[in-house]
């Protein structure tokens, strides 16, 4: 087998995707560490969990300790402690940081409620830890509810703008793997300051409806609501309505990226369609 570019990782984030990239490191035969703060019971079989406090940078440089690189999976309040995490990264000697960001084209997105990830980058930048962004825009095993205003049950949508805007749509197990594999294969100039798509399908949707049809055999009841009305909304409420915000970016063209799965030869994640199939 040949040597892995970087063979020691840390993810931080136990639940979730960041288990599946481990599983998916361990599967490259590469030592995984797993950051917790304190419940071990996600971390899975092969890894090591290690405890740290994101609020004391010596238990954090401690950690990563003969790191290699740090994926991070982290999300929601997590997102807070990744500058904290980047610095610590750096005092341990980790040669290359992996942010959280598997979502929509964020390096193109100075301002708006995703500009923690931009400032991220630049933090980066400033202290000398080269990274690696993957984007991947929708997850296609499980974002299909509410949060991006579905109903499968009552066979209803509530979508912003138009049907016709096409975006990624990738399952997180397909994410992982990509992750996985380039990291510990990919040369180290072809992954630093790089950012890597990975895209099960393109789809948009008027797509994703016509698909859940056929799987339901019913007909969705759907709204299409009016961009500005949306606009207005998200700025009045922030991150209490981030799905419309998302949906208000796929709109514009950040959700449609060009694909990389190239980058591992042999291999077709799912398409959007074989996922709802599989996971709906």
């Amino acid at each position: 087998m040949p040597s892995l570019t970087y063979s020691t990782f840390a993810v931080a984030g136990a639940g979730g995707l960041g288990a599946l990239v481990a599983e998916e490191l361990l599967k490259q035969r590469a030592t995984v560490f797993v950051l917790t703060r304190g419940d071990h019971s996600k971390v899975p079989t092969g890894a090591t969990g290690r405890k740290v406090d994101y609020g004391r940078e010596e238990s954090l440089v401690d950690a990563l300790k003969d790191v290699d690189v740090v994926v991070s999976a982290l999300s929601q309040g997590g997102f807070a402690v990744q500058p904290a995490l980047a610095d610590a990264a750096k005092k341990a000697g980790v040669k290359l940081f992996v942010p959280s960001e598997f979502g929509i084209k964020t390096h193109e997105i100075p301002e708006g409620l995703l500009s923690f990830k931009a400032a991220l980058h630049k933090h980066l930048e400033s202290i000398g830890l080269p990274y690696t962004r993957y984007n991947v825009s929708f997850f296609s095993d499980f974002q299909l509810g509410p949060f991006f205003g579905f109903d499968l049950e009552k066979k209803k949508a509530s979508l912003v703008g138009n049907g016709s805007a096409k975006w990624a749509a990738t399952t997180r197990p397909d994410v992982a793997h990509f992750v996985a594999h380039t990291v510990t294969h990919l040369p180290k100039a072809q992954l630093e300051g790089a950012v890597l798509s990975v895209v099960g399908s393109l789809t948009s949707w008027d797509e994703v409806i016509a698909v859940l049809e056929k799987k339901y055999g019913a007909k969705f009841a759907v709204e299409y609501r009016d961009v500005a009305t949306t606009e207005k909304e998200v700025a009045e409420k922030g991150f209490a309505a981030f799905g419309d915000y998302l949906q208000l970016l796929f709109l514009a063209g950040y959700g449609n990226m060009k694909s990389d799965n190239d980058l591992v030869p042999g291999w077709k994640p799912l398409t959007f369609q074989e996922a709802v199939e599989k996971y709906y």
